[in-house]
């Protein structure tokens, strides 16, 4: 949609937007649910009259977690099905595969996962948290409750090395200490897995800080909690660990698992316990929403109210139309930093228990917005 389309046309067409998300391959079980939020948003808007009477039309790929097929599928959904707003990716080098076809062709990518950060484009909305938002609370939380001799374990790709960079530089200005570091292919094998695990258990660690992600970390967690160790394990601590996959492991290896996140499904909120109730109607009773799910649902609220806003569908006007005034979302109130074109979100941290859900076990006393490239901290974290 290249073409500006005043606002009283939308009646004669829907709003076609791309939605890129892997429902196959490894990083299906992530994937689908921010698909499950996109979805759910969607329909309703459309319940709720659609935007200006026009009714959101979501055109759905699957990539099957293939960087290149996201690149080709992102140029599908821009060029063949003219639609200029996609709804995609999870993994950084996805969205690092998206990025230049989505400047290129002046589209905007809504992106809902968390990230490395020291990016910016014009052209893409930031819904996940960045390390300032999450990193640093789970250190300082780790700091305070378990010791500062951290493990890292991640798959080998960019948002791991990314990470635990960041990671390292605030551990060695803060007295703490890398006891060991592991990276693993997609899709490593139980015995990879044992192997890397138990080297990580003779350096006695604290904490695992694992950046392992989609169907690896399911592998990951039921690996550990099988593993025999002489003591207390120490946890697994996470940025991407979620009740979907927590809920797919067997019931004597879901608990004592961190994670931090600007949502959990067991936050007491009438707005959280209501965005429950519809995605349980819509997806069946024994789903329950992630922080995943929730974040691209609020993208496409963010997306609906500039979208209405704007009057027309053009990419100029829909970025001239993002408002910073706070949208309600089932994690509480969010506000978008046009600056930066990320989302200022409150990050919680909680332990998984044996039902696949979390225990809040802290709560950001306030907002926390987000810094990118990290200027604000001087990589020293007070305890």
């Amino acid at each position: 949609m290249q073409d500006t389309v005043k606002n009283t046309e939308y009646e004669k067409r829907t709003i076609k937007i791309g939605v890129l998300f892997s429902q196959s391959g490894p990083m299906a079980i992530s994937e689908s649910s921010h698909l499950r939020g996109v979805l759910l948003a969607c329909e309703e808007v459309n319940n709720n009259g659609g935007i200006a009477g026009q009714k959101l039309e979501p055109i759905i790929l699957d990539p099957a977690g293939d960087d290149l097929l996201y690149a080709k599928m992102a140029t599908e959904l821009l060029l063949k099905h003219r639609v200029n707003i996609i709804f995609g990716c999870c993994l950084s080098s996805s969205r690092k595969a998206v990025l230049p076809i989505i400047e290129r062709f002046n589209g905007i990518l809504f992106y809902p996962s968390v990230y490395e950060g020291f990016e910016y484009s014009p052209n893409v909305i930031y819904g996940g948290g960045v390390p300032n938002q999450l990193v640093l609370p789970l250190l300082k939380y780790i700091f305070n409750n378990y010791g500062k001799n951290i493990a890292l374990i991640g798959l080998d790709y960019l948002y791991p090395r990314e990470i635990n960079r960041v990671v390292t530089e605030f551990l060695n200005a803060s007295g703490g200490k890398v006891v060991a570091e592991k990276y693993l292919n997609f899709s490593a094998d139980a015995a990879d897995l044992r192997l890397n695990l138990n080297d990580i258990l003779k350096n006695k660690p604290d904490v695992i800080f694992s950046t392992v992600v989609g169907l690896d970390s399911i592998n990951l967690y039921s690996v550990y909690a099988e593993l025999e160790f002489d003591g207390v394990k120490p946890p697994l601590a996470s940025l991407t660990a979620v009740e979907s996959s927590i809920q797919a492991l067997e019931l004597d290896k879901r608990e004592g698992h961190i994670s931090v996140a600007s949502y959990f499904s067991s936050l007491e909120t009438e707005a959280n316990k209501a965005f429950i109730k519809k995605f349980k109607t819509r997806f069946g009773e024994d789903t329950s929403p992630c922080v995943f799910s929730e974040v691209a649902y609020s993208l496409v609220n963010v997306f609906a109210n500039a979208l209405l806003s704007a009057k027309y569908d053009d990419t100029e006007s829909i970025l001239a139309a993002l408002s910073e005034a706070p949208i309600e979302s089932p994690g509480g109130d969010l506000f978008l930093d046009l600056n930066t074109n990320h989302l200022t979100l409150r990050p919680y941290v909680a332990k998984s228990n044996r039902e696949g859900s979390y225990d809040i076990l802290w709560e950001s006393p306030s907002v926390i917005k987000a810094d990118p490239y990290l200027i604000a901290y001087d990589r020293s974290i007070e305890v």
